[in-house]
């Protein structure tokens, strides 16, 4: 396990501490452990936009009274290091890439641009490595953390990273054994529009990737830690990419908020996407959080012009607004990335 980073979480993990940890615990504490249940099923929790994540109330003791009673532990309601362990070393029903997840399982630290990660994610699509677009936005099958897509061939970067990195469970999770069949879903997501016509039908009806078994094939693989581990890496350079690139053309961009608003934007808008609609509303004297607020003006308003009044238009403005707002994200300089 590497550290979390988070005081209180590390001291009892190392146990230097040994006092539970219950209702006079730190948000950021009560979160990660919010957390923690959540990715064991508990999900009446809040999620990190929702209303009283944060805060160890009474959901939040009952699920842990209920995770103790069913792992035969101690059942006290408060987190206390036997418990706080097993949350970490149990299998999780749902993973997702919270701190937790990426600390305590995947190993992996939890800092710079790939918190950037998780919570733009986590934002997105709840933080899932099996969330699944299957054509609502006529790009083929948008698939994991940050939603890999066939149309501008996002999705085939993922597949030869993961064929790259871990080629058995390639082969195992997308070829059910065949490495053949394997491969040729890559050569089929690096035609043009990923294999797929202006709708976002698959030119090649042995690939619709958006039907079973591909489907099922896609949702084996979010389960597979070690591509979610590859999923988390991807995720990472494509982000420090962007951000080198907004440091270009968007020097007015300086916080944590600021960087996670646009990383956000290209995320859904494609990197030159996101320099157009900056380039749109910039002008000589608005702040950075003017910028952000037109930004997101004129991001609604291209989602509108494409798909109308709907819940693709929804979705956006809650993104948008869900990045502006959140206190999750700090108002302070990120620095370089």
């Amino acid at each position: 396990m590497v550290t979390t980073g988070i005081g209180r979480i590390d001291d009892l993990l190392a146990g230097r501490v040994t006092d539970p940890l219950g209702a006079d615990a730190d948000a950021a504490t009560v979160g990660f452990i919010q957390d923690l249940l959540i990715g064991h099923d508990f999900t009446k929790l809040p999620g990190v936009l929702g209303s009283g994540h944060g805060t160890f109330g009474p959901e939040t003791t009952a699920a842990v009274r209920q995770f103790q009673q069913a792992q035969t532990l101690p059942v006290t309601g408060t987190i206390d290091r036997v418990t706080l362990k097993t949350l970490a070393t149990k299998p999780w029903a749902r993973p997702f890439a919270c701190c937790g997840y990426l600390t305590l399982v995947l190993e992996v630290d939890f800092t710079g641009v790939v918190r950037l990660v998780s919570l733009t994610s986590q934002f997105e699509g709840a933080g899932r490595f099996t969330a699944m677009n299957l054509n609502k936005d006529r790009a083929g099958l948008s698939f994991g953390l940050i939603q890999w897509a066939q149309k501008p061939g996002r999705l085939n970067e993922l597949l030869r990273a993961f064929q790259a990195q871990q080629p058995q469970h390639f082969v195992e999770n997308f070829g059910e054994g065949d490495p053949a069949l394997a491969a040729s879903l890559i050569v089929h997501t690096a035609k043009p529009r990923g294999g797929t016509d202006n709708t976002g039908a698959t030119t090649d009806p042995a690939f619709d990737l958006i039907a079973t078994p591909w489907k099922g094939r896609f949702m084996n693989a979010g389960t597979d830690v070690s591509l979610q581990k590859i999923q988390i890496g991807t995720a990472t350079v494509a982000f420090q990419k962007s951000i080198a690139l907004l440091q270009v053309f968007a020097p007015e961009i300086r916080s944590e908020r600021g960087f996670a608003f646009m990383l956000d934007l290209a995320n859904q808008h494609g990197d030159g996407g996101a320099e157009s609609i900056f380039k749109r509303v910039r002008k000589p004297g608005l702040t950075e959080a003017e910028l952000l607020a037109a930004m997101a003006d004129e991001s609604a308003a291209r989602v509108r012009a494409q798909f109308g009044e709907g819940p693709d238009l929804k979705a956006t403005i809650a993104r948008r607004t869900a990045f502006r707002t959140t206190p999750i994200l700090s108002d302070n300089s990120l620095g370089a990335g």
